[in-house]
């Protein structure tokens, strides 16, 4: 009975869950094992942060890029994928220094996602201010609601 609820909630199975729980944990383990350093240099985060949304003309794409600089920046459309690509400079490594929290990361990042309409790629733009990419997705005319008059008879 448990088993055909669990399902119904369109969870899938919960021996899957159960599955991944442990694959997550063999992999926690086996960084921990190599040393935190191999766990540091695997690690890849969510970056940058993004929101995605749209109106009735484009899609707009706000991604968070501190400490990033412009020049570092590749934004391409092919097809249906916005690809965000760069590198974040810190000053990580300091000399005869002891780090109690290190959380800002440094490196390569490339950020790939699905654009959810048909958008006009040769219009589309991207500006970078104070640290904020915002990219204008053009929708293409077949992508934009229509509206549709209904008649009286």
């Amino acid at each position: 009975m448990a088993l055909l609820r669990w399902r119904r909630q369109g969870f899938g199975s919960p021996f899957s869950e159960l599955e991944r729980m442990r694959d997550y944990m063999d992999n926690v383990y086996s960084y921990l094992a190599n040393g935190v350093n191999q766990l540091r240099k695997n690690y890849t985060g969510v970056f940058p942060l993004i929101n995605l949304f749209e109106d009735d003309e484009n899609l707009y794409l706000v991604a968070e890029l501190a400490g990033v600089e412009s020049q570092s920046l590749d934004v391409s459309v092919k097809n249906d994928t916005l690809t965000l690509k760069g590198s974040k400079l810190t000053q990580i490594d300091r000399e005869g220094v002891t780090y109690h929290r290190r959380e800002r990361e440094s490196g390569s990042f490339n950020r790939s996602l699905t654009i959810p309409a048909k958008i006009e790629s040769e219009r589309v733009q991207a500006v970078f201010k104070n640290g904020v990419l915002t990219v204008t997705l053009p929708k293409a005319a077949e992508a934009k609601a229509h509206q549709i008059e209904v008649k009286n008879f």
